[in-house]
């Protein structure tokens, strides 16, 4: 205890709460640092979402980490969810001004659609999805550029998709 200028009392903590206080100070100090947005998943290059019907298109990206260079090949990223629990669709298309071509992919190899089940979700980030062939100009990472995609039933959306990485600022 001690006693201030006034004749009050002041009661100190004891040394258990002094022994805890520094581990305390640092749980609360990463308890904020765990609050704070993760550039991958906050800004708005972390993917585009958009809809199309019954389709819902979310995190669409193209990778790129540099951005993009003239005359690559490019692969978009996307997830692809049938929010129609009876009706499946299927992707049958997808175009840009800023590539030659563009490629459904399957397994590696080119295919003329790509199925969407009625009620799934299909992740287009590997083995399975689109290719920018042939960007006909430099993109820096983070720059945005037009895209439609054209699904069977749902018809077209056009959105914009941004040349990776995920955090890329323009």
């Amino acid at each position: 205890m001690a006693t201030t200028t006034t004749g009050t009392t002041l009661r100190l903590p004891g040394r258990r709460v002094l022994r805890w206080l520094p581990a305390a100070l640092l749980g609360v100090g990463m308890l904020t640092a765990c609050s704070s947005p993760d550039p991958y998943q906050s800004l708005p290059q972390g993917g585009v979402d958009a809809t199309s019907g019954a389709i819902v298109v979310t995190d669409m990206w193209v990778q790129g980490p540099q951005g993009l260079t003239k005359g690559t090949d490019a692969p978009l990223r996307l997830t692809l969810t049938n929010e129609s629990p009876t009706v499946a669709d299927t992707l049958v298309g997808v175009s840009t001004p800023i590539a030659e071509h563009t490629a459904l992919v399957s397994a590696g190899q080119a295919v003329k659609t790509i199925a969407i089940p009625a009620g799934a979700q299909v992740d287009l980030e590997s083995r399975t999805g689109v290719v920018l062939e042939h960007v006909l100009r430099n993109l820096r990472a983070g720059e945005w550029f037009p895209i439609t995609l054209t699904f069977a039933n749902a018809g077209p959306v056009t959105t914009q998709a941004c040349a990776g990485p995920l955090a890329a600022t323009p």
